[in-house]
């Protein structure tokens, strides 16, 4: 994708009209103390003085013949300082950015450019050559020029998003990430809210690198900030793919969880895997659930032969269960908690939750079980309940294969199913 944001030029030029203030007065003799003391030749005094005349009457064709003029008899630092300052309130005006950077690039180097505006001057300057670097896809010409202008002061609120294209395309993921967060933080300061787009870029690259704490709460972060069922969608496939091996079936099906809890599921492969892959785990009160909430909505087709195999097997698995009650009474008498466990995971599947939070309650207590799975799927039962400060907890409590699911979890405490 291409990560560059329109270019502000509004806001460079902004400030570099603000910083330029009045031009000199040839004519005058009573200058302001502050104003550079110029040393001209009459030669270019006359286009000089008719090019400022132009400018102010806004004659701008006028202005370009006569800076024209100016600039081809100029000799010396002050004619080139002066022609040059004339040069970039004509281009301002006519928004000529090749004009405006040929005139920057001498007053950021001028000997007689005022102190107090040479770093604007560089600043903007550096800006403009490495976006316009960026737009030739010249990414790693790009990157000095546009570190040079933050060094010099600038604050475009594009300048981290240029670096972070131009970091990804020279190959340096960790930096493109670091100027992604550098603009979502300065943005955010400024009382905006961070492009969708910015995150998804930034994402893939933070999964990219294995790190997946740091791409679970990347994901959080997204999620906070738009917290649609789309994105809700897409933030858990990039959590399924970031998995790790250890986390297996549990997570699959949590993950799948999560995305009913969400308003998430989208078409009949999610509705059919989902109900399948509860059929697997010995959870056939979760498929048959699935299913029929798959069917209602039209998302699993009328006749679906596949999806109707899996939906008679999971119905005939439940009459043949019977009332898990008797499961919950032996898990009571149990010598450790795996029976507590896999009735908890039963009543979770039947939408008994807070059956399901006891029973894990009882086999955290026995012991001889995975805490993290029992906490994740606890959890799980207690977001259900609207119990959210306990579900955070839980959530919380999940170290190890599961973690980065029970994050994305935890995020969703916070928000309600969509639409």
């Amino acid at each position: 994708m291409t990560f560059v944001s329109k270019l502000a030029m509004a806001t460079v030029l902004t400030l570099g009209a603000s910083a330029l203030g009045s031009a000199p007065a040839f004519a005058q003799k009573d200058k302001q103390a502050a104003a550079p003391e110029l040393k001209v030749s009459e030669e270019f005094r006359k286009p000089a003085a008719a090019a400022d005349v132009a400018l102010k009457a806004k004659d701008l064709a006028t202005a370009d013949t006569q800076i024209s003029a100016a600039e081809a008899v100029a000799k010396n630092d002050d004619e080139k300082y002066y022609s040059a300052y004339l040069r970039l309130l004509l281009e301002l005006e006519r928004k000529n950015e090749t004009g405006q950077m040929k005139a920057l690039s001498i007053l950021a180097s001028s000997p007689k450019t005022p102190p107090d505006r040479i770093k604007v001057y560089g600043a903007i300057y550096n800006y403009m050559v490495g976006a316009e670097l960026i737009k030739q896809r010249k990414a790693s010409e790009a990157i000095a020029p546009l570190l040079k202008a933050r060094e010099l002061g600038s604050t475009e609120s594009d300048l981290p998003v240029l670096l972070a294209n131009a970091y990804s395309a020279t190959g340096k993921p960790a930096e493109a990430i670091a100027e992604v967060s550098r603009a979502i933080e300065a943005t955010k300061a400024a009382g905006r809210k961070p492009p969708a787009d910015w995150y998804k870029f930034a994402i893939p690259k933070v999964n990219a690198t294995g790190d997946r704490v740091a791409t679970a709460d990347w994901l959080k972060r997204f999620i906070a900030e738009y917290p649609t069922a789309q994105n809700w969608r897409w933030a858990i496939q990039i959590t399924r793919l970031a998995s790790p091996a250890g986390a297996g079936k549990t997570d699959k099906l949590n993950l799948y969880r999560l995305m009913r809890a969400t308003n998430a599921l989208a078409d009949r492969g999610d509705y059919a895997d989902y109900g399948f892959a509860a059929q697997q785990a010995g959870l056939p009160w979760e498929a048959v659930s699935v299913i029929d909430e798959g069917r209602k909505s039209g998302k699993i087709p009328a006749g679906d032969a596949d999806v109707g195999r899996t939906y008679t097997a999971s119905q005939a698995a439940v009459k043949s269960e019977g009332s898990l009650e008797t499961l919950a009474k032996q898990s009571a008498a149990a010598k450790d908690g795996r029976t507590a466990q896999q009735t908890g995971d039963a009543f979770l599947a039947s939408g008994n939750y807070a059956r399901a939070v006891e029973l894990y309650d009882v086999a955290l207590q026995k012991g001889s079980v995975d805490a993290d799975e029992v906490n994740l799927n606890r959890g799980v039962a207690l977001r259900a309940l609207g119990r959210k400060d306990e579900a955070r907890t839980a959530f919380q409590a999940v170290k190890g294969a599961y973690a980065n699911t029970a994050l994305l979890w935890q995020a969703s405490v916070d928000f309600p199913p969509l639409a």
